[in-house]
């Protein structure tokens, strides 16, 4: 991509920059191609577990002046976990970038965790765990309707895990695993904001440069043939009922990318948005009621949910969702809402790309994904589709073999 550079090293090691001179800082983003899909259920949340680990003790420093190395240095640093990679960055001081390259370098290549350490991390996870299963919106989602989408895939798995596999999982079993998926050449590093190139470049060939390549087992492609299947489940320490219908969709390489963007910005971006004013504004249905397009790869999901409703409304919900997709599929969006909408989503897009670590991670997602479009010229995508592109990916991507999940009270 013209204004970007990109590197390729002898390991496999892929660097991309992107200067941006008129800010103080830079956003340094390290990722790893690995996550849940590459877990058995033995080791389900192990990418997370790993996660969680890097900023602990190593031969280097301890988690004490590892964290405050960098955050006395002016550096604000995260970490993160999702289905196909590990990612953590810091945004930092442009002077301080190379101290940053340094301890981020040591944490990813720290495969001798301290037992005490280990163990401490793991009553964390586990209480992690257990707040994604008390939280009712959480688990509707992730704990319950993406497995079920997704099912018989690797998507399924869960990125935390569960209770069972991480009260079991061993210090070694980790090691083993971070040693498997933290090599160069499953790694990707970009940097986005001030910096010179020239000791970047340095910085990098004495840290990630030295690793050896390794070899990481493929993942399966996953199917997105999709199925009409419907799941619910009571729970005894809830009232309201949390709803979710959706599809398995093309991700990123998908032609209809775009549209699906749009269709699902058109359903719930804003106040504005159709679910908003036909569930709350209409009929006071639901807390949260919203859609997300996500994609994971070259599939992704395409989500309708309603949170937090009066069960008996139940078939209520699901009619209007469902009155709202067929209506995208026969009738044309009118002008108002076709272009307002346009311009919401590209207001909101340009906010993001005013943010340098925001930046530094679609250098990530596009160099991970292969994404065929650069992520500096989306608006000009937004701005090209049509009213006919939204009703082919309605008519194509969102129809009755949708999956239904329902998270329920138990009745008195």
């Amino acid at each position: 991509m013209d204004g970007l550079n990109r590197e390729e090293y002898g390991n496999g090691l892929t660097l991309l920059t992107e200067d941006r001179p008129n800010t103080k800082k830079a956003a340094l983003f390290i990722g790893v191609k690995v996550g849940s899909v590459n877990e058995n259920t033995e080791l389900n949340g192990g990418s997370h577990f790993n996660e969680h680990l890097l900023f602990k003790s190593n031969e280097h420093r301890t988690a004490r002046e590892i964290i405050e190395d960098l955050e006395y240095s002016g550096s604000v640093v995260n970490a993160c976990t999702s289905w196909k990679y590990t990612a953590f960055y810091a945004k930092t001081p442009h002077a301080e970038l190379e101290k940053a390259v340094k301890i981020l370098f040591e944490a990813a290549t720290n495969i001798d965790y301290h037992e005490d350490e280990f163990e401490l991390e793991r009553q964390v996870i586990l209480t992690e765990i257990e707040n994604y299963i008390n939280s009712p919106s959480k688990y509707a989602l992730l704990g319950m309707f993406i497995p079920t989408l997704f099912s018989d895939t690797p998507l399924e798995k869960k990125i935390e895990g569960t209770v069972d596999s991480m009260s079991n999982v061993s210090k070694k079993a980790l090691e083993d695993f971070k040693k498997q998926y933290y090599v160069p050449n499953n790694m990707i590093i970009s940097v986005c904001g001030k910096f010179n190139y020239k000791k970047l470049k340095e910085m990098i060939e004495c840290t990630f440069g030295t690793l050896k390549r390794g070899d990481t087992p493929k993942t399966d492609k996953i199917d997105i043939q999709n199925k009409a299947y419907m799941k619910t489940e009571t729970r005894s320490d809830i009232t309201q009922s949390y709803m979710h219908i959706g599809h398995k969709v093309p991700g990123f390489r998908g032609d209809d990318y775009f549209g699906l963007e749009m269709l699902s910005s058109i359903m719930s971006e804003g106040l504005s948005s159709r679910m908003f004013n036909e569930l709350r504004e209409k009929r006071g249905i639901g807390y949260s009621v919203g859609n997300f397009f996500y994609p994971t790869g070259d599939e992704g999901m395409f989500i309708s949910h309603v949170d937090g409703f009066d069960p008996k409304r139940m078939d209520e919900a699901k009619e209007v969702i469902l009155k709202i997709f067929e209506d995208l599929k026969k009738n044309k969006v009118n002008p108002k809402e076709f272009n307002g909408t346009k311009k919401l989503m590209i207001s909101k897009y340009d906010d993001v790309l005013e943010k340098i670590t925001e930046r530094a991670m679609l250098m990530f997602y596009s160099e991970l994904f292969n994404i065929p479009f650069d992520f500096r010229e989306k608006e000009k995508h937004i701005k090209a589709i049509t009213k006919e592109d939204l009703m082919k990916a309605a008519g194509e991507y969102i129809d009755n073999e949708y999956v239904l999940t329902v998270l329920n009270p138990k009745t008195i």
